[in-house]
């Protein structure tokens, strides 16, 4: 009995705090347990910065991946028709300003050009329109991200570089950088990923060569061992 009325007694002690803190009365109020802890910028970077470039404390975009995706693979492509477009433009150009640059192509007669006598003009001009036309094709295919991005306006110019950073920043966390993993074949910058289930893809064959990367190296170092 006496064993018994004492564990009774500690079972008693066990439980009261259980007890109190779920009594409902009128006299004592439950405190709330489920507050909202408000961080600032600078301790984010920080966290950030501790936790590594891949940090589980990421700030929502504003533009969906999805759009993001979408939005870049449409800049990709009037990139490449603007090139083109823009070869076509200088090529044509040229066409019409050789022969004010150059009266000998009418004629026919030989040209000298950098201490170098008896050159062709059909074949001079030819030559200057075509390298015209590549300068002009590179000019048009690099600046025209830029103009699309500032025609579109600042907030959506900000939120897809926002979005292109973090995107570039995962792509960098997963990549395998091996030069015996990686293939001509490879999607190595991420353009072919469209949506978050090719993004997953591309993420699990990325693991998939750092784990046979891992595998050759340990490979070699048991066989340097016991060599």
């Amino acid at each position: 009995m006496t064993c018994l009325g004492s564990l009774r007694r500690c079972n008693s002690l066990f439980w009261r705090p259980y007890h109190r803190c779920f009594s409902t009365t009128s006299a004592e109020s439950i405190p709330s347990t489920s507050q909202v802890v408000e961080i600032d910028t600078e301790t984010k970077n920080r966290i950030r910065l501790i936790c590594g470039r891949y940090s589980p404390i990421q700030d929502r975009l504003a533009m969906p991946f999805v759009e993001y995706a979408s939005f870049k693979h449409k800049l990709k492509m009037w990139k490449r028709v603007v090139g083109v477009g823009g070869y076509m433009l200088g090529l044509s150009v040229c066409v019409q300003v050789s022969p004010l640059i150059i009266p000998q192509i009418t004629t026919g007669e030989p040209i000298a050009l950098f201490g170098i006598e008896g050159l062709d003009p059909m074949f001079v001009g030819m030559v200057g329109s075509t390298i015209t036309a590549i300068l002009t094709a590179w000019m048009f295919f690099i600046a025209y991200p830029t103009v699309r991005l500032t025609l579109s306006g600042a907030e959506v110019k900000g939120n897809y570089l926002e979005r292109e950073r973090d995107f570039n920043r995962r792509l960098n966390e997963y990549r395998c950088i091996e030069q015996a993993e990686v293939g001509h074949d490879d999607d190595y910058y991420g353009d072919k990923i469209r949506d978050l289930s090719d993004y997953r893809y591309w993420v699990r064959v990325q693991q998939i060569k750092h784990e046979s990367a891992n595998k050759r190296k340990e490979a070699k170092l048991f066989q340097f061992k016991n060599n």
